[in-house]
């Protein structure tokens, strides 16, 4: 006869030595509404699997199945078991395949740096796929001067960067893959007085108004060289500012002329919103590549958005 109890405690679970294989037994009696048939489906044999429902029903003081000609029905303590216990064993059926996803790299969350260029040429295309082949990788997108993003690559904010190696850049702690080289292009709004079919040489930019990246960038330091090179002093109307958005919207909205990553420069002219103005002189602020850290490893979403990478570059390049 099972011993009436008022209340049970807190770990009563515990205290009773139940294990998981007892919420099995009683999902499987549920579903089977036969005794030996939930003891098949579980390996067991019929008397393992009675007492198993026994411990159950000891543990609580309380009947939760009750016989009848079609099998056994759930009395109401049986009810409010096994609700609870399928809701366990679906938890952990929940676990085991995020586990799995994870190991896989079908699930994670993956942060990469990136500068101007390679946001446009190969990450959006990247992002893309991403979404669509493993939509349950979580994928975050800084974007800033190689510089800004390696110490943030180095202190464990991001897991990977495109980018330059700075003057800084230690190798011991980073790994380096070159991609290619970010061009750059001088640009304008649509209509501005230097767009009219002619190339403009970098003495008539001197006296013009510009927009740039603040000191200590490389595409700053690359507009200083070229006027340097032509024997004259930087620009004195800039404005400074790292925010590519603000960068972009003042040049629509002014006659201010800047130097961006060609192909963002591409990108806008596509959309109307600027044009490409002709300089004489070929501009590039130098390689970029693939930068991660050499003392932490991959995690598994992340190697599966390195070979999407590689898989991107590879079109781009075929293309």
């Amino acid at each position: 006869m099972i011993p009436v109890r008022r209340h049970l405690a807190a770990n009563w679970f515990i205290q009773s030595r139940l294990k998981l294989r007892h919420l099995q037994v009683l999902a499987a009696l549920v579903r089977d509404r036969k005794l030996h048939q939930a003891a098949a489906s579980l390996g067991l044999s019929q008397p393992a699997a009675s007492k198993l429902l026994i411990d159950l029903e000891t543990a609580i003081g309380q009947k939760l199945f009750a016989r009848h000609g079609r099998g056994l029905e759930q009395t109401i303590y049986g009810e409010i078991l096994t609700r609870r216990a399928q809701a366990i064993l679906a938890e952990l059926d929940g676990a085991r395949d995020e586990i799995n996803a994870i190991q896989d790299g079908h699930l994670g969350r993956v942060t990469i740096g990136a500068i101007d260029g390679p946001i446009v040429d190969l990450l959006s295309s990247v992002l893309a796929a991403a979404q669509e082949r493993h939509p349950r990788i979580e994928l975050e997108l800084e974007a800033g001067s190689s510089n800004f993003l390696l110490d943030r690559l180095l202190t464990g904010h991001l897991d990977m960067m495109l980018g330059r190696p700075v003057p800084s850049f230690d190798r011991s702690m980073f790994s380096y893959e070159e991609l290619g080289t970010e061009a750059l292009r001088l640009v304008g709004r649509r209509g501005h007085p230097f767009q009219h079919g002619r190339t403009v040489n970098i003495a008539e930019l001197h006296d013009a108004s510009w927009v740039l990246q603040a000191h200590g960038s490389r595409l700053r330091a690359r507009v200083d060289d070229l006027f340097h090179t032509a024997g004259l002093l930087p620009p004195a109307r800039i404005v400074s500012t790292n925010s590519l958005l603000m960068t972009l919207t003042y040049v629509a909205r002014t006659d201010a002329i800047s130097i961006v990553s060609e192909p963002v420069a591409r990108q806008q002219e596509a959309c109307g919103q600027l044009c490409i103005l002709r300089l004489d002189t070929e501009i590039s602020a130098g390689a970029y590549g693939l930068i991660l850290p050499s003392q932490r490893p991959c995690s598994p979403a992340t190697h599966v958005v390195l070979q999407l990478l590689a898989d991107a570059r590879r079109a781009t390049m075929q293309g």
